[in-house]
């Protein structure tokens, strides 16, 4: 019967401490994503350009040897619209006229990107 306690006793501990790590590794990334995606804008709408890390082609395309290392212009829109659809779901604007406002500096870059004015 000791021994039975002692197992249910370490099986708990256990459980919270791997519900523990989950929820730490969580919010690190999605913290992390936060702050990519915070920096990625501040850079476009600063400079006008992509930010230098969605110039370089992923790593599993440098990985192979015959492959274009260079990005193309189509995924640099697929980023910002990745980019813009985060912006208009995300909770971390004061008010909503904030939230419009750095949406349409995004999509006049977009626009801009889309006709030719990228880097």
């Amino acid at each position: 019967m000791d021994l039975l306690i002692v197992f249910v006793i370490a099986s708990v501990i256990g459980a919270v401490m791997i519900a523990w790590v989950i929820i730490w590794t969580a919010n690190r990334a999605s913290a992390s994503a936060i702050t990519r995606h915070f920096k990625a804008s501040e850079y476009i709408l600063e400079t006008g350009k992509p930010p230098p890390d969605w110039l370089a082609a992923p790593i599993w395309r440098r990985l192979r040897a015959k492959a274009d290392t260079s990005n193309s212009e189509i995924s640099l829109l697929a980023r910002l619209d990745e980019l813009i659809r985060f912006f208009e779901h995300c909770s971390f604007y004061e008010d909503e006229f904030a939230r419009e406002q750095h949406l349409s500096q995004l999509e006049g870059i977009r626009r801009a990107w889309q006709s030719g004015e990228v880097r």
